[in-house]
């Protein structure tokens, strides 16, 4: 079992932290812990969040012995010495200002001049280089909004998404630095692979969670140094088989009708087809045909609210209603009852999770840069502050025409998208908007949109694998099973539980080195 321990005033943050391993490792496999935990031999896999000075010896203690620790946040300076980092008192000035970044433009992208910054050769966690070479502190590719390639925002503001201390990390520790260009900034990870034990530390207390440099934190807990240190296992988001997975959709907010060219597409290309519903659109009958065409088709129907209000109407009572009347509608007009929501501006705020999962919702897509950090996650699951029943899946590329690059491949930013998920282990999902009479979201004409779907899919054939192309809500049914699959530690090894439905799909679950299929139960020695 892993235990995330944070001093007292930062256990908003340890709820966070634990909340992404429950999302990796599976119900059971973490819990908040305590000093005490740390000084047990009989624990071995440790998160500390902002050590405290007089934690320093205990920490120490714990290196000597089989295990392994994760530090997010400030390094104590007792820590810090004997890691061989130091901790200068000034920050470079105004440096915080470089840390944002401006809206994007048509046909372009934006980003921060402070950025994280991969060396190729840097040491590896178990050997495997990480999904991003680059990461820029922040990243819009519409508006001040959408970041196409998935992740958060680090953040210089002294929030758990914070840069959190200047740091300087020997060259041979030095797994990421932070830069101002091409200025070093301060150390950002660093791994120290110790005679006894391993040490991650990443200069942020929510650590990567919102983005897919997450797989470090999975690999090092998972098979880093297995043949000397003890290892959890992982349930990955891609199904047993596959190399990838991948789900699409359109989030009809003002028509539905007008999606038919790219139902037609995708019937042609033999890719299920997902469509979010905008309830008050329903209201004309022209709107009624294609979603029960595209139930029938195999594809999903989900709710995109009744009025497609900004922070789902900007408390718990607003969401519940909204969900609760959206699902009503889309029943009495297709015969079929949502359990499953997309988030309008893809807001989703922790009321707004509460009120859909009391108005008999399953599950949610949102994630976006702007708001709602906690939600933007690197791993579906049971998001912070909810309940069991109830997850969530980050989404937040976007396929609009004034998206795609006015040089080069037009298309190269979406190709980036897929190929992190992919190296990251994620459950890629990508969006478009059917035309309107008000909006056309970037594109010239429908030949140009059909086209960029087109040779998207072709794309993702080519460089994917084995691709297991998913509709929204059969998708959301498997990553709901994974979230809550639970993972009990024996007295050598572990059991692996999916619940009772299991899912068609078999599970992956890498655990020292292997891939290993669970289909019902399994127990890992």
């Amino acid at each position: 079992m892993v235990h995330v321990l944070a001093p007292g005033p930062y256990q908003d943050i340890a709820q966070l932290v634990l909340s992404a391993w429950l999302r990796s490792g599976g119900q059971g496999s973490a819990a908040l812990g305590s000093l005490g935990e740390v000084v047990d031999p009989a624990h071995a896999l440790h998160v500390v969040i902002h050590p405290r000075e007089e934690w320093t010896e205990a920490l120490l203690a714990l290196t000597r012995r089989p295990a392994k620790l994760l530090v997010l946040g400030r390094l104590s300076h007792g820590l810090a010495t004997a890691l061989g980092v130091q901790l200068p008192a000034e920050w470079p000035a105004d440096w915080a200002g470089h840390t944002l970044c401006p809206p994007a433009t048509a046909g372009g992208y934006a980003e921060s001049v402070a950025r994280v910054v991969y060396p190729a050769n840097a040491p590896r966690i178990a050997g495997q280089a990480p999904a991003m070479a680059v990461r820029p502190f922040r990243r819009h590719d519409f508006a001040d909004e959408w970041n196409n390639l998935g992740y958060g925002a680090i953040t210089a503001d002294g929030t758990p998404w914070s840069i959190a201390q200047n740091a300087q990390l020997p060259t041979a520790h030095e797994l990421a630095t932070a830069r101002l260009g091409d200025q070093p900034l301060c150390g950002y990870a660093g791994l120290w692979d110790l005679p006894g034990a391993s040490v991650l530390w990443f200069n942020r207390a929510a650590g990567p969670i919102d983005s897919q440099e997450w797989r470090l934190v999975e690999d090092f807990f998972s098979c880093h140094r297995a043949e000397a240190l003890p290892c959890a296992p992982v349930l990955a988001e891609v199904p047993h088989g596959f190399d990838s997975a991948v789900t699409m959709r359109l989030d009809c907010d003002e028509d539905v009708e007008s999606a038919r060219a790219l139902w037609d597409l995708h019937r042609a290309e033999d890719v299920p087809f997902s469509l979010a519903l905008h309830a008050r659109v329903l209201a004309d009958a022209r709107h009624h045909a294609l979603p029960r065409e595209v139930l029938a088709g195999g594809g999903a129907l989900l709710s995109h609210t009744a009025t497609h209000a900004p922070d789902w109407g900007g408390s718990y009572d607003a969401a519940f209603h909204e969900g609760r009347q959206s699902a009503d509608v889309i029943e009495a007009h297709t015969g079929y009852r949502v359990r499953h929501a997309v988030s309008p501006f893809h807001q989703t705020p922790l009321y707004a999770r509460l009120g859909l999962a009391d108005a008999g919702y399953t599950g949610c897509i949102g994630g976006i840069i702007r708001n709602d950090p906690d939600f933007l996650t690197a791993r579906a699951g049971i998001p912070p502050g909810s309940g069991q029943g109830f997850i969530g899946h980050s989404q937040q590329c976007m396929l609009h025409g004034d998206c795609l690059l006015s040089d080069g491949e037009p298309l190269r930013v979406f190709h980036e998208a897929f190929r992190l998920a992919r190296v990251g282990g994620a459950f890629f999902g990508y969006l478009d908007h059917p035309f309107s009479e008000r909006y056309a979201y970037g594109w010239r004409s429908e030949a140009e949109r059909v086209e960029a779907h087109r040779r998207f899919i072709g794309h993702i054939r080519e460089t994917g694998g084995r691709v297991l192309w998913a509709n929204a809500s059969d998708a959301l049914d498997f990553l709901s099973d994974r979230a809550h699959t639970t993972v009990h530690a024996l007295a050598q090894g572990h059991c692996i539980t999916r619940p009772s439905a299991t899912h068609r799909w078999p599970l992956a679950v890498r655990y020292r080195g292997q891939v290993v299929s669970v289909t019902t139960q399994e127990t890992l020695a």
